[in-house]
Order: C-alpha cells, then sequence, then structure tokens
C-alpha cells in the first residue's frame, strides 16, 4: 500500500501528500475519545451537584446525562474539524489534518457528511465498520471519508522564521554577481513571505519535479505583485527572474537602502 498520494493541480503541477496511516488516525481518536470522556465526566459531576436528586426523578437524571453524552460524542469532530480547518485536539496533536480528495483544505460540507455518517462508521460498536473500511481502501479511508471525498494526511509543520536562523544561501545558475541587478525588479513591493519562497524553491530545486512549470509559476505570481507586463520582464528565465529577486534581497541585507546608491552603484530599483 503506497502511503503517498501525487495530486495533479490544475497547473499541471504534481505535489505530493502523505497518507496519515492507521496507526497514526488510531492514536488521534483514542486521544479525542479521552478527552471526550474527561469532558462527560467534568460535565455530568457539574450537573448533578447543581440539581440535587430529590428535586428531579432518577430517570430524568439518567436522560439527561445521556442527553448530554449524545451532544458531545455528535458534535465534538464536527465542532473542532470545522474550526480547526480539518483537525480535532487528538488530529492536531499527533499531525494530521482533514482535506479533500485533490488535496485543498476540507470543506463545510465535506466536514459535515463524514461527521454524518460516522454513525455508520461506529457500528456495531467502536468503529467496526470503520476500522474495516479503512483497511479495505488504498488511501485509508473510513466510509465517512468516502462519502465526503476527503483524506486524513500527515502535515507537514511551517517553520516560522522567528523561531530559527534561516538560511539564505542561494546558487546562482543563470546570473553572475557581477551583473547589475535589472530596473523592474522592485523587492519593496514583495514581503517576507515572499522572499522565503523564492529562497525556498532556489535551495530545493535541484530536488524538486517539474521545477520549470513550478518557476514559471512563481515567477508570474511575483511580477504581478511587482506590477510587470511581459514587456517589462522580456524573455527573461523564469529562473533568472527570481535569481535576480533573490541577490536584490541579498545586496538589501549587506547594504541598508539608505546606504544601498553609495555602496552599490550598479544596484538600481
Amino acid at each position: 500500500m503506497d502511503d503517498r498520494l501525487s495530486i495533479d493541480t490544475p497547473e499541471n503541477i504534481l505535489l505530493d501528500a502523505d497518507i496519515a496511516g492507521f496507526g497514526t488516525r488510531c492514536i488521534a481518536a483514542i486521544l479525542d475519545y479521552l478527552l471526550l470522556l474527561a469532558a462527560m465526566i467534568i460535565i455530568g459531576l457539574l450537573y448533578l451537584q447543581s440539581v440535587p436528586l430529590r428535586d428531579r426523578g432518577e430517570t430524568e437524571i439518567i436522560a439527561i446525562l445521556v442527553l448530554i453524552q449524545f451532544i458531545l460524542i455528535a458534535f465534538y469532530h464536527l465542532f473542532f474539524e470545522f474550526i480547526w480547518n480539518g483537525q480535532t485536539p487528538g488530529k492536531r496533536w499527533v499531525g494530521i489534518r482533514v482535506v479533500q480528495a485533490n488535496g485543498l483544505p476540507a470543506t463545510v460540507s465535506g466536514i459535515l457528511i463524514r461527521n454524518l455518517v460516522r454513525l455508520f462508521d461506529f457500528l456495531p460498536f467502536f468503529y467496526t465498520v470503520g476500522l474495516l473500511s479503512m483497511f479495505a481502501t488504498r488511501n485509508t479511508q473510513r466510509f465517512g471519508d468516502l462519502a465526503a471525498k476527503t483524506l486524513v494526511i500527515r502535515e507537514q509543520r511551517q517553520v516560522k522564521l522567528k523561531n530559527i536562523r534561516e538560511d539564505y544561501t542561494v546558487t546562482y545558475q543563470y546570473i553572475r554577481r557581477t551583473e547589475p541587478i535589472p530596473y523592474y525588479i522592485h523587492i519593496d513591493m514583495l514581503d517576507d513571505q515572499d522572499h522565503r519562497l523564492v529562497i525556498d524553491y532556489l535551495q530545493r530545486r535541484p530536488q524538486l519535479r517539474n521545477n520549470d512549470s513550478l518557476s514559471r509559476l512563481l515567477a508570474r505570481q511575483l511580477a504581478r505583485k511587482m506590477e510587470l507586463t511581459s514587456q517589462d520582464v522580456g524573455s527573461t528565465r523564469p529562473e533568472a527572474f527570481l535569481e535576480h529577486i533573490a541577490y536584490a534581497y541579498e545586496i538589501e541585507q549587506k547594504y541598508p537602502r539608505d546606504q544601498a546608491q553609495d555602496s552599490t552603484p550598479t544596484y538600481e530599483f
């Protein structure tokens, strides 16, 4: 069984996602139901303390406790997957997330359908049908996932700039450091995320599949942000365009903007 999913985007770029395995999903489910059990116990005790037994009949109290348990079980996953974009506390803890079968974020309808069918997956007791379905399907999907056309994938942790020292070293393949930066490169119209995207691509391009398509897509996106036209860029290769942006940032870091004119006469904005 292949635990990776290749997703073909509209731009004809293949993206890989790691399918969450049976064991990982079981651990997430156990964590979620332990939290549910704790919530049931706490809410039940609070209710019993607030309502003396002599004021209500024993049958009524039991019925209300069962109703509270049903509401918690029915809406726990639905609530968290909706507000946390496909994650419950258990899924967040182990690093997995519900997404659409095409790799896009789960929709409201998808989350609703997969949680409505959860009751069927639970039959005859504790996910027997759902577990059998996960074993039988290629992408470890229970019936709720099949009905909603969703998958559970391993989430790739995002690295934040403020938490680590980033390596901005780039090996330039299409430009030379002695070349002046083209006049149309305006990095002041880009943000830190754009800078990080360019560096990530240039550092990882030897390992990337379809890097030509990726470079064109990224270059087109940044050109729009810099309000450039095809006449401005001319016949510049997308990778050369991205390397010029990276080199402009490199010069900007070495020479502050107020010193750039005196220190780097070939640098133009």
